[in-house]
């Protein structure tokens, strides 16, 4: 019931829209996504974790198939400011989205106003997707200019020469090439892109809980190389048609896709992934399509409010998911104190509290738990491997 109600929104609000575009069309479920995955994360049953993981891909392809319909997007987009000062924003030095004072030219005390039109909230809305995709501009620059990583292209099949119209790309440390400890994070589902956990975050709250800016940074002060993905960027629209990313038609290709072209060939002995929501499904699957090398690289799998089920996870195998069971936590969303062990289901990961019951928020509550937990889990291994196991 909940997945049709939600279709029903969206395929409204597809109507509704004055001038449908692709952006739109992708993107104006970010709200009613937003409010359903709160919804459904006040439950940490069995039941309910399986429609959350059921919600999340029935998310990703009702869009696709919203797109393809004859109501998909087919007009030209609202012509809405490219960047973050001509839509009269700007971040403050707590990292928070203000508007931009007229007098000062400085950010102001007021945040981001959604409701510019009160008799048009299909404009707010469109609004707010075309200030979305200059966060996530503003977010790959932040990448490379705070985060210090590099942009690097996954290339297609048979194909020497890098385009960024048809290729996807990940953000990773100078160091990846030579580090022997690495970092992998993963977002989860929906309009979120690299460097990304919540977009709402960013926008109502701040860059450190929306954006993966502290755990890179947090990352590189304990050594390891990072890698951050970008599991979301799954296709390009040309000529006013949608075209597939070779290697990253979906978020697992693209996980595949990163571990053949970077990760396998990089001298990493020590992997942890960090992986939120629907970025714990595709890790496991990850894990099942390169089992050996996952076994014998990855020391630890973090996840927050990972929307996973073992049950039905039924590409891993008995000795896959012992492994996993053994190396990986999920911090989930929860009114306990940090780290207060949670009821899980039977042969599961274990699960603690996040400390906070927001499904956004507890990759950045987190935080701290998760690093500790890697360097628990490395010293595990490294021990290991010095009594011969």
């Amino acid at each position: 019931m909940m997945a049709i109600s939600y279709a029903c929104e969206v395929w409204k609000s597809g109507f509704n829209l004055k001038k449908r575009n692709v952006a739109a069309a992708l993107l104006m479920t970010d709200s009613l996504n937003d409010r359903y995955n709160i919804n459904v994360s006040r439950t940490k049953s069995s039941k309910h974790l399986r429609n959350r993981r059921s919600f999340e891909i029935f998310h990703t392809s009702f869009l696709q198939l919203f797109i393809s319909s004859p109501f998909g997007p087919a007009m030209d987009a609202d012509s809405f400011p490219k960047t973050l000062t001509e839509f009269g924003y700007v971040f403050n030095d707590k990292g928070q989205l203000r508007i931009i004072d007229q007098v000062t030219k400085a950010a102001g005390d007021c945040p981001f106003e959604f409701e510019v039109d009160r008799d048009n909230n299909d404009y707010n809305q469109r609004r707010y997707e075309a200030l979305g995709e200059i966060i996530n501009q503003h977010i790959y620059e932040l990448l490379e200019t705070s985060g210090k990583l590099k942009k690097k292209f996954l290339k297609k099949k048979g194909c020497n020469e890098t385009s960024n119209e048809i290729e996807s790309f990940i953000f990773v440390s100078d160091d990846v090439d030579t580090n022997d400890k690495l970092i992998v994070l993963v977002h989860g589902s929906g309009v979120v892109r690299a460097g990304q956990w919540a977009r709402r975050l960013i926008i109502n709250d701040s860059l450190d809980t929306g954006t993966q800016l502290p755990f890179i940074e947090m990352a590189r002060q304990k050594g390891y190389a990072v890698i951050v993905t970008n599991t979301n960027d799954n296709h390009r629209i040309i000529d006013r048609k949608k075209k597939l990313i070779q290697g990253s038609e979906n978020p697992v290709n693209h996980l595949l896709s990163v571990w053949k072209q970077v990760i396998d060939g990089s001298p990493a002995k020590h992997i942890a992934f960090i992986a939120h929501s629907y970025g714990g499904v595709c890790t496991l699957d990850l894990a099942s399509q390169v089992e050996k090398k996952f076994q014998d690289s990855v020391f630890a799998l973090a996840m927050t409010d990972s929307v996973h089920s073992m049950v039905h996870h039924e590409t891993i195998a008995a000795g896959l998911q012992q492994f996993l069971c053994q190396i990986g936590r999920n911090w989930v969303s929860s009114g306990l104190p940090l780290d207060t062990p949670v009821g899980r289901p039977a042969n599961d990961i274990d699960r603690v509290s996040a400390g906070h019951t927001q499904h956004e928020m507890t990759s950045y509550c987190s935080m701290s738990s998760i690093f500790q937990f890697l360097e628990d889990k490395l010293q595990e291994k490294l021990q290991q491997q010095q009594n011969g196991q």
